[in-house]
Order: C-alpha cells, then sequence, then structure tokens
C-alpha cells in the first residue's frame, strides 16, 4: 500500500498557481451559472501545463468588459516557487478512478457545484489510509505527502516560523527521548527542521550522520539566532557519585556526553593527559555546533579534605533543573599524607585531573605555607628517617637538602675520617654498613657523598668490593656499562 501511495504523490508539484495563499480567493459562487466544469477556467490542471492551470485576463475580459460587466483588472499571480505538499494533480487523475474536483475541493463537505475551497489534510489520509492516527501523529509517514523544509523553497520564514507543533512535542520528556525518534523516521523531522534545529543545543551537530542529513537553511537560522538552548539533565547525572562514576559512562559512549558537552566543558576538571584520549573524541570549540552546557570548578578551601567539586549551569537545564553543586570528593580526609602509596601503586589515574607540575608543587623541598611535618619536626625526623614511615626523597633531595643541614650541624661525614659514632656507635658498623646501604642507599647519601665511599670501594681506594651476594655483573653491565667506570678504571669484565 505504502509503495503505490509513494508513486502516487510523487515529487512532481504544479506551481501554487490554483489557490493562492494569504491572498483574497476568486468568488466561485458568483460565477458557478457560467461554467458547467471546471476545465472552463483551470484546463491546465489535468495536463500539469502551469499557463492554462489558470484562466488569463483575455477570458475575464469577454464578460467584464465594461458593457456587460465591469472591468476587472485581474492577471495571474506569479509563482511562488515549491511549497512544502508534494502534490501532482497528473499523477492523481492518472489513478484514482471516478475522482472529480469536488472530491478534494469541497467546502465543508458540500458537494454543491462552486463550493470549492482549499484541500484539507484530512481528505488526503481518507484516501490515504496508512495507519496514522493524526495529521501531526508520530506514527505518520510526513514523506508521502511533504518534501524537505530544505527544498520548500516557496515558503516564506513567517511562513515556516507559524508551522504547527505535533501534540507529542510538548511533552515534559520530549527533549531528552527525541533523539530515538529522530535516529528512527528522520525523513519525518526533516519536513520541518534544518540542521540549524538540531545545532541550537546540539554539541555534535557538525559530526552526527542524523543532524548533518537534515541540510542547511537560512529560514531556520535567522529563526533560532540568539535563542537559548535546552538541556535536560539525564536521571543518572542526578546521582550522588555521579561525578566520581562518570568516567566509566564517558568511556562506555563517549557520544552521549558529546551532545551536551564540548571538550572545554571537560577540560574543567581534567587539566592533565590521563583522559585524553576520551577528550580528544569530543568536539572542541571550533566545531562545536553549541556551547553546550557548561561545567563551573568550585576548589575547596585548602584547609578543607574535601577535593574538588563542580556545578551545572542552572539556566541551561529546561526540565529537572540541576541547580545544586555537585561535591566531587575525589579523595578521603587527610589523603595529602596519605596518597604516595597510592599514587605509587598505578591503581589511581592521577594523571586524569593533575599534572605532573602539581606534584612539584610540594614534591621539590619545604615551600612556604605548605607545612607537611608538624611542629619541632627537625629535632625529631631522624627517628623518622631510619624508622622509613615515610619516604623523605619524596619531597626532598636527600644529598643536597638533607646533606647542607646535617653539615651545618657537624653530622655530615668529613673527607679522610671513618668514625662510627654517628651511627649508633655500633663498633663493627664498617663491617656491616654494606647490608644497610643496599637497602636504602638514599639513607646514606644525607651525609655522605660519593667520593667518600670511593675511598675504599674503587680501584684507587682500597679496591673492597661493595657488590653484595649474587651480585651479576654482566646483566649491570648490559644495562648500563658506563656506571662501572665510576668505580673501575677500566671494564672489569674486558669490554671497551
Amino acid at each position: 500500500m505504502m509503495r503505490r501511495i509513494a508513486r502516487v504523490l510523487a515529487l512532481i508539484a504544479v506551481p501554487a498557481l490554483l489557490l493562492a495563499q494569504q491572498r483574497p480567493t476568486f468568488p466561485h459562487k458568483v460565477h458557478e451559472t457560467l461554467f458547467p466544469t471546471c476545465l472552463g477556467c483551470h484546463a491546465g490542471v489535468p495536463s500539469g501545463d502551469a499557463a492554462t492551470a489558470l484562466p488569463s485576463p483575455a477570458v475575464c475580459a469577454t464578460c467584464h468588459d465594461d458593457a456587460t460587466m465591469p472591468r476587472v483588472d485581474w492577471k495571474a499571480p506569479a509563482p511562488r516557487g515549491a511549497g512544502l505538499l508534494a502534490f501532482s494533480h497528473i499523477t492523481h487523475l492518472g489513478k484514482v478512478k471516478n475522482a472529480g474536483c469536488e472530491s478534494c475541493h469541497a467546502a465543508g463537505g458540500d458537494t454543491k457545484w462552486m463550493n470549492v475551497a482549499r484541500a484539507a489534510p484530512e481528505r488526503c489520509i481518507a484516501c490515504h489510509a496508512h495507519q496514522a492516527s493524526t495529521h501531526l501523529g508520530d506514527d505518520n509517514v510526513c514523506s508521502t505527502c511533504h518534501r524537505p523544509l530544505t527544498a520548500a523553497t516557496g515558503l516564506s520564514e513567517q511562513r515556516v516560523a507559524a508551522f504547527p507543533k505535533p501534540p507529542t512535542h510538548a511533552a515534559p520528556d520530549f527533549t531528552s527521548a527525541h533523539g530515538k525518534a529522530a535516529r528512527a523516521t528522520n525523513a519525518n523531522c526533516a519536513t520541518c527542521h534544518a540542521r540549524e534545529s538540531c545545532a541550537r543545543c546540539h554539541v555534535d551537530a557538525n559530526r552526527s550522520t542524523v543532524i548533518r542529513a537534515l541540510g542547511t537553511d537560512r529560514r531556520i537560522a535567522r529563526l533560532v539566532a540568539g535563542k537559548a538552548p535546552s538541556y535536560p539533565t539525564p536521571a543518572d547525572h542526578l546521582t550522588a557519585d555521579f561525578g566520581l562514576e562518570h568516567g566509566t559512562a564517558a568511556k562506555a559512549n563517549v557520544a552521549r556526553c558529546a551532545t551536551c558537552h564540548a571538550r572545554a566543558s571537560c577540560e574543567t576538571c581534567h587539566t592533565a593527559d590521563g583522559a585524553l584520549a576520551i577528550l580528544r573524541r569530543l568536539p572542541d570549540a571550533r566545531e562545536a555546533g553549541s556551547r553546550g552546557v557548561r561545567l563551573q570548578r568550585v576548589v575547596a578551601p585548602s584547609a578543607s579534605p574535601r577535593g574538588p567539586s563542580f556545578s551545572l549551569a542552572s539556566s541551561q537545564h529546561a526540565q529537572k533543573p540541576d541547580t545544586t553543586t555537585h561535591k566531587v570528593q575525589v579523595h578521603p580526609p587527610a589523603f595529602a599524607r596519605s596518597h604516595g602509596g597510592v599514587a605509587s601503586s598505578g591503581q589511581s589515574q592521577c594523571t586524569n585531573c593533575h599534572a605532573q607540575r602539581f606534584c612539584t608543587d610540594c614534591h621539590v623541598g619545604e615551600l612556604a605555607g605548605r607545612r607537611y611535618h608538624p611542629s619541632n619536626f627537625v629535632s625529631s625526623h631522624p627517628a623518622k628517617a631510619y624508622g622509613r614511615d615515610t619516604e623523605c626523597s619524596s619531597c626532598h633531595t636527600t644529598e643536597a637538602f638533607c646533606r647542607s643541614c646535617h653539615k651545618q650541624v657537624g653530622v655530615a661525614a668529613k673527607s679522610g675520617v671513618r668514625s662510627t659514632v654517628y651511627h649508633n656507635a655500633q663498633p663493627f658498623w664498617l663491617l656491616e654498613h654494606g647490608r644497610a646501604a643496599r637497602q636504602d642507599l638514599t639513607n646514606c647519601t644525607t651525609c655522605h657523598q660519593q667520593a667518600y665511599c670511593l675511598q675504599c670501594h674503587s680501584d684507587v681506594g682500597s679496591r673492597i668490593n661493595p657488590h653484595g651476594p649474587g651480585f651479576d655483573a654482566a646483566r649491570m653491565a648490559k644495562r648500563n656499562s658506563q656506571i662501572c667506570l665510576v668505580c673501575h678504571l677500566k671494564n672489569p669484565l674486558g669490554g671497551k
């Protein structure tokens, strides 16, 4: 049935001359006794001849000659271009039997001679039983009778603005649910909409194949210019943990994010390269169809244990406005003191939010205003350092920061002096210090420089072997042969 209808309603339309829109109509009722058939004036309708579809002024002048009837100054209207209706009289007269002009043009169902009017959409639906509930129903197939708006070049901007809105468009959830309908029946959308209709809100309008299929239209562009976009808040965005869990949703379907968010929106928080692969799949400012929903980052006070937070601009949301500030507590309280283990484990994606410079703000030594240690820590720090409760080298360069202070207080080793006084006065420390050095050489460098060790452990010193049991010299040389030459005058393995 639908195929037959599509053939009948071929997109070959007679120019809109028969029924001029927005103009005084011809008084057919007054002339009902003068013309036995419609073809007396509209001879060109059956053949599709636009030149004879309406009577010429000469035909009217046979009566309106100022003698029989007053003269009238009438001429056929100029062609108005393509309208929205895709209709062909030729096709209908060839396919539909026993159809007269009154079948479609009888006014109000009254088939009296010359009681005519424009054909109503209900007349079309009465014959074309394609199971449409109403003229503007979602179950209708608009392309059966209408051409796309971008092809209806004869319509003025005012006519386009006055298009009736289907009842379903007024539903509360239409904005959030219309995408599914658009993907299923894009041709229906094209009857009234152009690409600019969607680009007003859709950030990804220039990427979406569904939206790009609509084409562009200057009339729509002028109608939507300056009109604010409308964004409903998705249900999952209202959950308490969405700020922490949205990354999983973005990885699964980043195209969904691109409907409302441009890349700059995510870069409000994602300032590092950890999420760069996903962010690159979002439109940037140059290709975005709309600015989209922008996130505003609110950084918690430095004294607060809470992490960064963001809020959505409520003015950009039409239904269920999200007016609350979503606190994104990424880290638990006191995380600054315990983050080292998490960061070193590799399980936390620190680089999603932090660039390396963020870490070096703290991890380059003592900085004013960023006190990590408690008061009088200098007097008690040896026990912490020896106990390895904290990794001093995370913040301090031990060879410079620690030794410079140790040297001032007379703790650092002096050249040529071998003493055990600073190693808990253990009498056999020189024989046992190798194990401690292999476990944590960083502690040694807080007092000793490399030259101090080379007094014993080098070819120019006492030639005491510093390597522990099971040392694989060949493997070490393969990794970096130059390191051997720090202690050895030549390669001990015989190589160059």
